[in-house]
């Protein structure tokens, strides 16, 4: 299934300055592999050492929190749009 990807502006070094990319898998994890085999270097910006989601990596399939459907292993169509949006920190000054 082919998947439009938004990619944020923190990790399009990777992808080429590209906003937005297109993937092919099942699921949520089979499109994440599919971007690394494309941009080889994107898993290390999305993974922690075990290969699983860190805390400040929110991932939404169509708008909704893939944590709030299965996880990594959510099931994607083609046409779906994901976007991974990594957490800001900040604060006060």
């Amino acid at each position: 299934m082919s998947v439009s990807i938004y990619i944020p502006s923190p990790f399009r070094t990777i992808t080429g300055s590209k906003d937005y990319i297109s993937a092919v898998g099942n699921t949520v994890e089979d499109i994440l592999d599919s971007i690394e085999e494309q941009y080889p270097g994107f898993s290390h910006l999305v993974f922690d050492e075990q290969h699983k989601l860190p805390g400040h990596i929110n991932i939404y399939l169509n708008n909704q929190e893939i944590h709030e459907i299965e996880g990594l292993q959510t099931k994607v169509r083609s046409g779906d749009q994901l976007a991974i949006i990594p957490a800001l920190a900040g604060g006060t000054m």
